[in-house]
């Protein structure tokens, strides 16, 4: 794929320096959170679906240095929604940005929330950079580039057989009254041989990439919360698409990622669930 204009590897250097800035926004927001109890907290589509002025505070950054940098790039971000590139229409390079990807565990202090940028360049995901603040972990991929963490090559898992895989999924804000993908976790759950829940789709990615994980799939997820880890897992050498085995993560929101080995039987667990939202 040809990248107009642009060199990936440049543009990752960059957004590796402003995912670290944002990432200090919410460790300070976390410290003083901290020493308020929780602090108050602003609900969205429903009662756990918080939003805190950290989230706000880490997008208005992330989009001022993109806005500034690259002013012909359109940016979605999670908070403040889409704001377009100046120049022509067809410029082919679109960010999308959460600024605070597992607030649930922000604001409980527990350490599994991130700063999640992607970028894709004529619709496909190219460029993924997540940070999370409080363990320091960068994970930062280029299309042709490689995925590292903290500098250092990874790789997914060489687990062959879905039996022995460890698996990780995550339920969308309407799980109090749908119970979409419940079908889907019991089915991997006797299927694979252990399942997790951290609350974080991108970090989710992460650790697939790594190899800590060896699969991970989920249903109902935004734009932003897996462009950017998209590419992480491929460049990691491991298999990202949707319950069909498609390509059409970024608009359905089904996702099922891993390291290649297990994907076939993975989409043949959640093709016999049925589960699909």
């Amino acid at each position: 794929m040809a990248h107009p204009d642009a060199n990936l590897s440049d543009i990752l250097n960059t957004a590796i320096g402003i995912a670290r800035h944002a990432g200090g926004i919410l460790r300070e927001g976390q410290a003083a959170m901290r020493a308020q109890r929780g602090g108050a907290l602003k609900f969205k589509s429903s009662d756990i679906d918080p939003v805190t002025e950290y989230d706000l505070r880490s997008e208005q950054y992330i989009v001022g240095e993109l806005r500034r940098l690259y002013p012909g790039h359109r940016i979605v971000g999670e908070e403040g929604g889409e704001y377009a590139g100046d120049g022509p229409q067809s410029q082919p390079y679109t960010w999308y940005i959460d600024p605070l990807d597992g607030t649930v565990n922000f604001a409980h202090g527990f350490p599994m929330y991130c700063v999640s940028m992607g970028l894709a360049v004529e619709g496909e995901p190219a460029l993924g950079v997540i940070y999370n603040p409080a363990t320091d972990e960068m994970f930062a991929a280029a299309q042709g580039c490689g995925a590292t963490l903290n500098g250092a090559p990874i790789r997914v898992s060489a687990t062959s057989a879905l039996s022995r895989a460890l698996l990780i999924t995550g339920f969308a804000y309407d799980t109090h009254t749908s119970d979409s993908n419940m079908g889907n976790f019991l089915a991997f759950q006797r299927s694979a041989q252990a399942t997790r829940r951290i609350g974080s789709a991108a970090l989710n990615l992460c650790y697939t990439a790594t190899g800590q994980l060896d699969g991970h799939w989920e249903m109902k997820v935004q734009p932003h919360d897996i462009a950017a880890g998209i590419v992480l897992v491929r460049e990691a050498g491991g298999t990202v698409t949707d319950f069909d085995g498609g390509d059409t993560m970024i608009a359905s929101g089904r996702i099922v990622s891993s390291n290649g080995l297990i994907h076939a039987a993975m989409l043949a667990v959640l093709q016999a669930a049925g589960d699909r939202g």
